[in-house]
């Protein structure tokens, strides 16, 4: 008996041996430690626009209950299988009544739009996510309204009586014609601010009766159960009589007395210098243009010099800290609002693209088809940015809304061809969420210092959390690396992703030995330091 265990111990020591020396042949994160769904506000989100994602009805609009039926690809439940993407949060585009395909001019903020289903079904849809330990955070338009709001109607009828001290407050509004105020209010002399068109004008957010209105709004959707908000327009809070970092400061104060553990990210387009005063406020994150889109840090350091995008974020990401030490950065690459992704990169160029932002601190945002490289169409309008998720190549769907062109073959395949192909841009990505899930330290962590290895096409992030510290190098170049690490004690293999084509993957793969990394061209790697 003895020398049967003897022969099993033996056996488990091999096994375990060599798991340790590389037999991760995938890249995929080391086996022996799982993800597990988070419980603090770190996520990795994904961006459903929800007139375009699926119908349920074959009224040719994406709907809640579309939604649901593809949830299992967002993430079914089992951190450690499937075939779903892995994303642990979800950010639905505006879903409330509105006169617009895109409802940014809302009607009705306690209600759901037709077009998209009932409140029922987003209550099933938010349980089912939630079963799922995916939270979820809905688009909040507090900058302006509907011009078909019950409010601003009101406002309408009483000012064309020349009474100014009713619905007129939760609006701002003048009898002075300025760049300000510049919407007519028919049938009278006065003017209303509408900074983006003349169907929303802007909340007077300087009233209390405006923030009591916005205090019902949100215990509403958090008594529902809604985990956040992502905010629109955040910039545009500052105007004439409001103080934009006061008002975001009460509003984040105030939601969290309905839920302590409320996130909050906002849009904001502004320069630096703005976005780091906002995080005055308390906000949790702001979603970082600076190094998104065509132009933007990301996208310029896919090309191969990563170097210097290192440099620019650990800046970045210093400031924002410095204004709140609790600041989640938010980091992405497109959105509704951008061009798609792979208009302008190609598949090799989006997969560097996809690791630069997935393997920095912070939560990652996910623009629904941006996993699987779906192209705009080349004619103008944002609805091009906003066609419909190909679900399959062979089975195009058939969504269509205001302005939006006909859905063509996606030319990496749809879920349903890239989920067998293993090298796939789908793939990639699924395996990018699944090491930040194996590895919480990347998202949790601040950036020690960027490790200079002497060449602009490789860098390093050295990420410390709570003294558990993760190096994450990149080699943005065409050529393999032979480098030294340094930077952590006893480096450990954790996973890697190669920005290669799927139709002629690369064979080569990283290989560490003591503090010696091989790294192939356009490689991205996590190490661990062993403690």
């Amino acid at each position: 008996m003895k020398k049967v265990l003897s022969l099993l111990l033996a056996v488990c020591l091999i096994v375990s041996l060599l798991a340790a020396c590389g037999g991760n042949k995938s890249g995929d994160p080391v086996e022996n430690n799982k993800a597990e769904a988070s419980k603090d506000k770190y996520r990795d989100y994904y961006q459903v626009w929800i007139g375009s994602f699926c119908d349920s009805n074959n009224d040719k609009i994406g709907d809640l209950p579309g939604v649901l039926s593809k949830l299992d690809y967002i993430n079914d439940g089992d951190p450690n299988g499937g075939n779903d993407l892995g994303a642990d949060g979800i950010w639905l585009s505006p879903m409330m009544p509105s006169q617009s395909y895109h409802k940014y001019n809302v009607r009705d903020y306690f209600d759901i739009d037709p077009d998209f289903g009932t409140l029922e079904d987003f209550d099933k849809l938010l349980t089912a996510c939630h079963d799922r330990g995916v939270k979820v955070i809905i688009d909040l338009v507090l900058n302006h309204s509907g011009n078909d709001h019950e409010f601003f109607v009101k406002a309408g009828e009483e000012l064309r009586e020349g009474k100014e001290d009713g619905y007129a407050r939760y609006y701002n509004v003048s009898k002075t014609q300025d760049s300000t105020y510049n919407r007519p209010v028919l049938g009278s002399d006065y003017y209303y601010e509408g900074q983006f068109d003349t169907t929303m004008p802007d909340w007077n957010l300087s009233y209390q009766g405006t923030r009591d209105y916005f205090e019902k709004v949100t215990k509403f959707w958090l008594d529902r159960g809604v985990d956040g908000f992502r905010l629109d327009a955040i910039k545009h809070f500052e105007d004439k009589d409001t103080d934009g970092v006061e008002f975001m400061k009460w509003f984040y104060q105030m939601a969290q007395g309905y839920n302590p553990d409320v996130y909050m990210v906002g849009e904001n387009w502004s320069e630096s210098g703005d976005i780091y005063e906002m995080y005055d406020s308390g906000i949790d994150s702001q979603f970082n243009f600076k190094f998104a889109g065509n132009g933007g840090e990301f996208i310029v350091a896919s090309h191969g010099n990563v170097a210097d995008m290192a440099t620019k974020l650990k800046k970045f990401d210093d400031n924002i800290k410095k204004h709140n030490e609790k600041a989640i950065n938010a980091n992405f690459l497109s959105n509704h609002d951008m061009l798609r992704l792979y208009s302008m990169l190609d598949e090799e160029d989006n997969k560097m693209a996809a690791a630069l932002y997935m393997l920095a601190p912070g939560n990652t945002f996910t623009y629904y088809g941006e996993e699987i490289g779906i192209e705009a169409p080349s004619s103008n309008g944002d609805a091009n940015y906003r066609t419909a998720m190909i679900w399959d190549n062979e089975n195009l769907p058939d969504i269509k809304f205001q302005g939006s062109p006909a859905v063509e073959k996606n030319e990496l395949g749809g879920v349903e061809q890239q989920l067998s192909q293993e090298h796939s841009l789908l793939n990639t990505y699924r395996k990018l969420i699944k090491i930040r899930l194996q590895n919480p330290d990347i998202a949790r962590g601040s950036i020690e210092k960027v490790v200079d290895f002497e060449d602009p096409m490789c860098t390093g992030l050295l990420i410390n959390h709570d003294n558990s510290r993760v190096l994450v190098v990149h080699n943005g170049g065409k050529e393999a690396k032979e480098l030294t690490i340094d930077a952590i004690e006893k480096p450990e293999l954790r996973g890697w992703v190669i920005a290669d084509k799927a139709e002629s993957p690369s064979e080569e793969t990283p290989k560490l030995s003591d503090t010696k990394l091989s790294i192939p061209a356009r490689t991205s790697v996590v190490l661990k330091e062993k403690k």
